[in-house]
């Protein structure tokens, strides 16, 4: 899917590195490989990769997740904006076509707005803190 020069691709496994990266350049842990969903979007912007964001599918209740969201470093504001909200118009669609009545996510009140506005998501209680804990052995 190409618009105005942003363009969505599927995640692809060799792109885990760049993630990565990204994720440091942010000061933020980059996430395990193994936490990273099959479903996921990259967006481009000028040829260059810019941002990602995958989806969690549940299989009981018809509501999936967007998580582990991350961008370039040093993007200008407008570029990041533009290219996170292709990647959820893109998650939306795939979700939309396996059946997904609904997409959650958790985000900082700044971007909580911006999702409000533009992608037609609900604030559902301020405040949360998302957590993660494992549930046998290996990688947390």
């Amino acid at each position: 899917m190409e618009t105005n020069n942003y363009t969505m691709r599927t995640y692809k496994p060799s792109d885990y590195e760049m993630l990565c990266g990204w994720w440091y350049a942010h000061g933020k842990p980059s996430r395990p490989e193994i936490f990273l969903p099959k479903c996921g979007v990259v967006c481009e912007f000028g040829g260059r990769s810019v941002a990602a964001l995958f989806l969690h599918m549940d299989n009981s209740c018809g509501m999936c997740m967007a998580e582990h969201a991350v961008s370039a470093p040093k993007l200008p504001l407008r570029v990041a904006r533009t290219a996170f909200l292709h990647c959820i118009a893109c998650l939306k669609e795939i979700a939309t076509g396996f059946g997904y009545h609904t997409i959650s996510v958790f985000t900082k009140p700044a971007i909580a707005g911006i999702l409000a506005r533009s992608s037609g998501f609900t604030r559902v209680q301020p405040g949360l803190v998302q957590m993660v804990a494992k549930t046998q052995g290996g990688a947390p």
